[in-house]
């Protein structure tokens, strides 16, 4: 899968701009602020209906326009598509369309254009909170199954509606009627997420092991209230049963305890947790093998490798890592942004991107300072 053209009409700081893009390496570099991250975020846009940056959608839309729009090209599957977003300033609405009509459900959209997304951020897997791994797991399966974000939704708003509950001081028969509903949606996700981790670990191990020189084995676990189980029913049950056992507790903490919203990755390196022990190398080590465990994981889904997008994380990651990502990333089409300039080269094609402007180089670029 790669993608052959973008065109970007009021997104950001681009009025109209079209990038032809090769279906290896390409390389987008300029300084700070000039619209780099802006061109892997309409990118990811496409493949997922929302950006990996915080704020509103309505600051998609440029300055002083009425609407923006974001329009792909992509070759998958031995054919020629066509994907877009539209999005309106007045009253906010977005559309997502694929081949000219809208599509019925966002979640459907990475089954047709799937992006893979590394930047600074993701180096903080091992080291960070237990929110930053459900993120990563979230966004990973929701690409591979339609189905994950609705439930990861219902999911939310149940556990919002038995907090409020909560805080409240609610009669017992009510809140066994969230904590059944919880442990219902949330065993999918749990069984899901489980199923995911056991399938990504043995790519994960694999890399890392390379990484090491074969010193070093990672082993990754899902860690969850209810157990290990692998039948619905079963998380389920068990999911309700320790709900109810904690009843007491969440009535006197006011929020719900237990559930996929509390649980987290167990990352080990030769037996020892990663977070607690391991070196910035090791953890980093860990968070490069797991997103090229979640590019190997789409790749075997979908049948084709997803687009991988790099946001100026080559900069952060030593030598020896940078040698090891650029084997890796062969026969697949990469988008990377750097504050660099590059050579183009037989498999690189090399942009210049200044100020809401792209331009293709041709030629060796010129010394220039990529301060600012």
């Amino acid at each position: 899968m790669h993608v052959t053209q973008l065109r970007l009409i009021s997104f950001r700081n681009y009025r109209d701009q079209t990038v032809t893009f090769g279906s290896e390496q390409n390389v987008l570099y300029g300084r700070n602020a000039q619209g780099k991250t802006n061109l892997l975020e309409a990118l990811y846009i496409l493949s997922s209906a929302k950006s990996f940056r915080q704020g509103r959608e309505r600051d998609w839309i440029a300055f002083g326009s009425t609407s923006a729009c974001v329009i792909a090209h992509f070759e998958a599957y031995g054919q020629s598509h066509t994907i877009e977003m539209r999005l309106l300033a007045e009253d906010g609405r977005k559309q997502m369309l694929v081949e000219g009509f809208p599509i019925q459900r966002n979640s459907d959209l990475a089954a047709v254009f799937c992006t893979v997304l590394f930047e600074p951020g993701h180096l903080g897997l091992v080291k960070e909170g237990p929110e930053e791994r459900r993120a990563f797991l979230d966004g990973a399966i929701g690409q591979l199954r339609p189905g994950y974000h609705r439930a990861l939704d219902d999911y939310g708003r149940v556990v919002a509606q038995k907090n409020a509950l909560l805080r409240q001081g609610g009669r017992d028969d009510l809140l066994a009627v969230y904590n059944a509903r919880q442990a219902s949606i949330g065993s999918q996700l749990v069984l899901l997420r489980s199923s995911y981790v056991k399938k990504m670990t043995h790519f994960a191990s694999e890399h890392h092991n390379r990484l090491s020189g074969g010193a070093e084995q990672l082993v990754i676990t899902y860690e969850t209230s209810c157990g290990a189980h692998e039948e619905r029913e079963a998380i389920r049950d068990a999911l309700y049963a320790e709900t109810e056992r904690r009843t007491a507790e969440e009535r006197e903490r006011g929020m719900a305890l237990v559930g996929p919203h509390r649980d987290d990755l167990s990352i080990r390196i030769n037996g020892q947790s990663a977070r607690l022990f391991g070196s910035q190398g090791q953890q980093r080590s860990v968070a490069l093998s797991m997103k090229l465990a979640e590019c190997a994981m789409a790749e075997a889904a979908l049948g084709e490798p997803p687009i991988l997008l790099l946001d100026d994380v080559m900069s952060e990651l030593d030598a020896a890592r940078r040698r090891y990502l650029r084997h890796q990333l062969r026969d697949r089409q990469v988008i990377l942004t750097t504050c660099v300039p590059a050579r183009p080269g037989k498999r690189t094609a090399v942009f210049r991107v200044s100020d809401g402007a792209v331009t293709p180089v041709t030629t060796d670029p010129p010394d220039e300072s990529m301060d600012g």
